[in-house]
């Protein structure tokens, strides 16, 4: 059967309580009672309540018992009241309840402070434990994987924790070391280890905020590593005395030897590993100084050198054999240096009755084919000749680069001080003004600098500011000596020779600024211009009348001008613009640049001629060119040096010379021009040797433009030998 349902109200139970019959609010406060229940507070006031009211009723019975001698069946207030009359000190008594909880409420509370402080105390040290304990894990884990060996320095126990790592570093097993600092600083490199105390000594003392030092400490292998310490000291914060010190240690060893390898870069040539010119420079300075503290006059030297030919070595066998060549040279030099400096200081010492000498000595490579050597500490120049003789005998040995046999030869300068110099560098400048007199005068020499030399050479330096301003300044002017048949005297044509008008010197020889010329570069632009003058001026003689129709114009020829890429370019369009035939323009040249550059010359030179122009030798007979050689250079026309024409008519060797000079042109087909023609003898013998053409001032001498005209081509027909003597005397002399 279903159960009926209720047709009443309701029944609903109350808000106020549970299914337990207890209120429902009973729990918040039995939650807030119950701390308050096992509070040591309340719990010792309740008992000293408890036992004080006790004690008062003991009391109570006492004093009964003692006026009744029976104790009370029941206690009544009447009773208690009646016990306060016969014994008033149950007034006091009574108060023992309160008295007594109020001293159980403070003894519990001071329970209860140190039952919490006691909790909260071992949370604190557990909290830091555990927080320790991480600290240590993350500096044990940091200590492993850093690539830095650690250390702990306790100054008052004198101890030192070493890392694994730091042990590691040095190559030792993690037990090998001990805690004294001494298992680290007497490894530490014994130039080194003042250093490094010296550091610590500053840092301990508050000179430095942080120890930093670098040194070279033994490694297990017995090497020495360079390593980088940091660290800080601990101070106490009242004294600031230090107790600890901590700090690190890094292998820095590969980075030193990077800096050093990049200073030795710095300061050593790449090629032969010899000091460069900073380091030499540096090195001169000191002894420089040393000297002027010891007033010594003469006691440094510097020997400038020169691998002569040097150029040629690179030109005909490669850069390759080139560099070899200098590897050698820095070789010998070194160990001839080393040989000689010994010698130097044994016969001093022998000589003087005492210890040898030391003679301080550095070889460098200043760049190129020059090497300087500093002698320091020497004692006259009589020793800096006996290197370079001693370098000398060691250089007529050949060398061998790359396989090949080779000879070599040094021109050398010497220059002593420092005597009367205020600078370092003016040393140098001196020797290698010396070595370039020494060059200048001939391969395999030495000059000793004196100061006409300087002189000589600031006056070069003069004249070479003067030159780069002269073609602007239009100083330059041509002149042109005519070319002569010998045979019938007509006129052939016209050498044009460049001259210079300095506005203060006057006319500068061309032996002193064509050379200077050629070596600053300032020839070619130099010779362009003489050509387009040339050229210009031999064309217009041309159309004054038919019979110059046939006019030649010999221009020389630098080598800088045969090696510009626009020489060819240059002189098709200067004869296209003029109209002039190209085979009546000879381009001159020099025996010895023929012989000193055959491929390069000679290959520019077929060129030329392919486009009609024709070639001259200069100054033949002046150079060592062979017939093998001759007979195949691309040259038209041969022209004897005035040297031998000029002794034709006193020296029967000097006719012999110049017949064996026609002959053999005239063997191989070239036409030969006698240079320097002065007097009528020498023409009698080159028209007995049947030489072709001449020139030289019997004919004239050379003339600027204007005057050809003048004195020249108004002279010449069909002969010249009833007009010769018509020309000025004084004309005559002069020369070429």
């Amino acid at each position: 059967m279903g159960m009926p349902l209720s047709t009443g109200p309701m029944h609903r139970r109350g808000p106020a309580t549970e299914q337990s019959g207890k209120p429902a609010d009973i729990h918040p406060i039995l939650d807030a009672i119950g701390p308050m229940l096992r509070s040591k507070t309340v719990q010792y006031s309740a008992l000293g309540f408890a036992f004080g009211l006790g004690l008062t009723f003991v009391g109570y019975l006492v004093d009964y018992y003692a006026l009744y001698k029976s104790f009370p069946e029941s206690m009544s207030l009447a009773m208690i009241q009646g016990l306060h009359e016969v014994t008033p000190v149950h007034f006091f008594t009574d108060g023992f309840a309160l008295i007594l909880a109020f001293v159980g409420g403070v003894a519990g509370r001071l329970q209860d402070k140190l039952i919490y402080h006691s909790v909260h105390l071992e949370d604190l040290v557990a909290t830091r434990t555990e927080a320790l304990r991480h600290s240590q894990e993350r500096y044990a884990l940091a200590a492993r994987g850093a690539n830095d060996g650690l250390w702990d320095w306790d100054l008052l126990t004198n101890k030192i924790y070493y890392s694994a790592r730091w042990k590691q570093t040095l190559g030792h097993e993690e037990a090998a070391l001990g805690d004294d600092p001494e298992e680290w600083l007497h490894r530490v490199h014994p130039e080194d280890r003042a250093g490094l105390e010296a550091r610590i000594q500053s840092h301990l003392a508050g000179g430095a905020a942080h120890l930093v030092a670098e040194y070279r400490i033994r490694h297990a292998d017995g090497s020495y590593r360079w390593m980088l310490a940091r660290g800080m000291a601990v101070r106490d914060e009242n004294s600031g005395r230090p107790s600890r010190l901590a700090g690190s240690q890094t292998d820095v060893h590969d980075r030193k030897k990077m800096e050093e390898q990049q200073i030795h870069l710095a300061l050593h040539d790449p090629l032969t590993d010899l000091p460069n010119r900073t380091l030499f420079f540096d090195r001169l300075s000191h002894a420089f100084d040393r000297a002027r503290k010891r007033g010594s006059e003469e006691s440094v030297a510097i020997i400038f050198l020169d691998v002569d030919q040097f150029k040629n070595i690179n030109d005909s066998l490669g850069h390759i054999v080139g560099d070899s060549v200098l590897r050698l040279v820095a070789q010998k030099v070194q160990v001839s240096l080393e040989q000689v400096v010994h010698t130097l200081a044994h016969e001093s010492a022998v000589e003087l009755g005492r210890p040898a000498r030391s003679i301080d000595w550095t070889v460098s490579r200043m760049g190129g084919d020059e090497f300087t050597i500093l002698l320091a500490d020497i004692n006259s120049l009589h020793d800096a000749t006996r290197v370079v003789r001693h370098l000398e005998d060691a250089f007529r040995q050949p060398l061998y680069p790359e396989g090949k046999e080779l000879y070599v030869t040094l021109s050398t300068g010497i220059v002593m001080g420092p005597a009367a110099y205020d600078r370092p560098g003016d040393l140098l400048r001196d020797a290698d003004t010396a070595m370039y007199r020494a060059k200048a005068d001939g391969r395999g020499r030495c000059e000793v600098f004196d100061k006409q030399m300087l002189a000589r050479v600031q006056e070069q330096l003069r004249l070479e500011t003067d030159l780069h301003s002269a073609l602007t300044r239009q100083e330059f002017h041509v002149v042109y000596q005519p070319i002569v048949d010998l045979a019938s005297e007509r006129l052939r044509g016209f050498e044009a020779l460049l001259r210079w008008r300095h506005p203060e010197r006057g006319p500068v020889p061309p032996g002193m600024f064509i050379p200077l010329a050629e070596e600053t570069g300032i020839i070619v632009p130099l010779g362009r211009w003489v050509l387009i003058e040339a050229v210009r001026q031999v064309r217009r003689w041309q159309d004054l009348d038919a019979k110059w129709a046939d006019l030649i114009i010999t221009v020389n020829l630098s080598l800088r001008q045969i090696y510009h890429p626009q020489l060819e370019a240059d002189l098709a369009a200067l004869t296209v613009e003029t109209g002039l035939d190209p085979s009546l323009l000879h381009l001159e040249i020099t025996e010895n640049v023929l012989i000193e550059h055959p491929k390069q010359v000679t290959n520019v030179l077929l060129r030329l001629r392919k486009r009609g122009f024709k070639v001259a030798i200069d100054d033949f007979g002046t150079g060592y060119s062979s017939l093998a050689v001759l007979q195949s250079l691309p040259v038209d026309v041969l022209k004897m040096d005035q040297a031998f024409v000029g002794q034709i008519g006193t020296s029967a060797k000097a006719r012999h010379i110049v017949a064996t000079i026609v002959e053999l042109g005239s063997a191989l087909g070239h036409e030969v021009v006698a240079e320097g023609i002065e007097t009528e003898t020498q023409l009698r013998e080159l028209r007995r040797m049947h030489c072709a053409l001449g020139q030289g001032n019997l004919f004239s001498s050379p003339l600027e433009g204007r005057l050809v005209e003048k004195e020249v081509l108004s002279r010449f027909g069909p002969s010249l030998q009833a007009r010769r003597h018509e020309v000025p005397a004084a004309r005559r002399t002069r020369l070429k």
